[in-house]
């Protein structure tokens, strides 16, 4: 009982409620593991306050809602919880994440409806600051897989804020830690006002996806958007990183490989879009590449493809194809599409990396 007291009868009502644990998922875990999650989240609710930093405030993610920290015990159980709810009916049921909110300044067709809440913007440029990078790595050791480029991106699958399956796409991003996974905002948090953070204990990460992946299903730890994205789903800063758990005492970069990653390197730029759309006409079971050439399309980088709904968050690679890895400078974040037909989708844009975006993001998290 006293791991009980620890909780209040609020935290303790939203885990029976599902905020935690819900449907399948919670008769898998015994009382003593459900207690350990309950705990961990009253823990990471009293540490979860905005964090500052040189580029602009990114806020801490919502330890508040599932647990971001706790003991390794308590994240097996949350892992546990995760790979039980996400059984292959959920996967194939999953529909593409929520894209952001249209303007009216927006001369071509958006792929969501200007009503959706929360403002947008119109070719908002980030406001200046250095160029930077973090090179990528190929995985240690030995492996029976040869990891590539392609490996290290894969399928994201997480319940939204509205208890919905949903899925995105992602990519690993080599850092200190080792055990980041780079996709766009709306992949982690609603965005705007009456929006909150995904379900964190049932997001999960699928390199190289085909049905399932060859290195298993590998769970979020935290995640972690820039407040431009939360507080007013600002398209600017639609970027994400999810800090991964271990798996089998490993971290995630160190089985599949991390891509490297860079920011204010301008427009113009020969870059790979990846990524697993999974509206018509696609199914998300394979992954797609669209080569290019970045345009300035409003202040947001531009890529022509015809990607459809969960291609959200894929990486745009430079220097794509030259080695086993390369630099993710732009997330999937916007589609356009042909006479009102969402299956006719024919660009994409992506939030422009600068140090005031991605760059400062990925500074807060690297040594996680």
């Amino acid at each position: 009982m006293t791991l009980l007291r620890r909780v209040s009868i609020s935290t303790l009502a939203a885990v029976l409620a599902g905020s935690v644990v819900s449907g399948p998922a919670q008769a898998a875990l015994d009382p003593a593991a459900v207690a350990a999650v309950v705990a961990s989240a009253a823990d990471a609710a009293a540490s979860s306050a905005p964090v500052s930093t040189g580029g602009g405030v990114v806020e801490r993610a919502a330890a508040v809602a599932a647990g971001n920290a706790g003991s390794p015990a308590v994240l097996r159980a949350r892992a546990a919880v995760a790979e039980d709810y996400w059984t292959a009916a959920r996967k194939a049921s999953a529909t593409p994440a929520d894209l952001p909110s249209a303007s009216s300044a927006f001369s071509a067709s958006p792929s969501s409806p200007a009503s959706r809440g929360g403002s947008a913007v119109a070719g908002a440029r980030p406001r200046a600051g250095t160029s930077g990078s973090f090179a990528g790595v190929g995985p240690s050791g030995i492996r029976t897989l040869d990891a590539t480029t392609d490996s290290m991106t894969g399928r994201i699958f997480f319940v939204d804020d509205k208890g919905e399956n949903r899925s995105c796409s992602g990519s690993t991003i080599n850092s200190n830690g080792k055990r980041i996974v780079f996709t766009a905002g709306h992949c982690v948090h609603g965005g705007g006002s009456g929006r909150t953070w995904f379900d964190v204990s049932r997001w999960i990460f699928e390199p190289a996806y085909h049905n399932g992946s060859p290195y298993g299903t590998w769970t979020a730890q935290s995640l972690w958007t820039k407040t431009g994205w939360i507080n007013d789903a600002n398209r600017s800063y639609d970027v994400a990183a999810a800090v991964m758990q271990d798996k089998d005492g490993k971290h995630i970069v160190d089985v599949v490989g991390g891509q490297g990653i860079r920011w204010g390197s301008g427009y113009n730029r020969a870059e790979t879009m990846l990524g697993y759309p999974s509206a018509a006409p696609y199914n998300g079971t394979k992954l797609i590449t669209c080569p290019g050439a970045t345009a300035d399309d409003g202040g947001f980088p531009m890529l022509e493809c015809t990607m459809t709904g969960g291609a959200s968050g894929g990486p745009w690679l430079d220097e794509y194809g030259v080695r086993n890895w390369a630099y993710v400078n732009g997330v999937s974040s916007w589609q356009f599409w042909r006479d009102g037909d969402q299956s006719k989708v024919y660009k994409w844009q992506s939030p422009y990396f600068s140090d005031d975006t991605a760059g400062s993001l990925f500074n807060l998290v690297k040594d996680k």
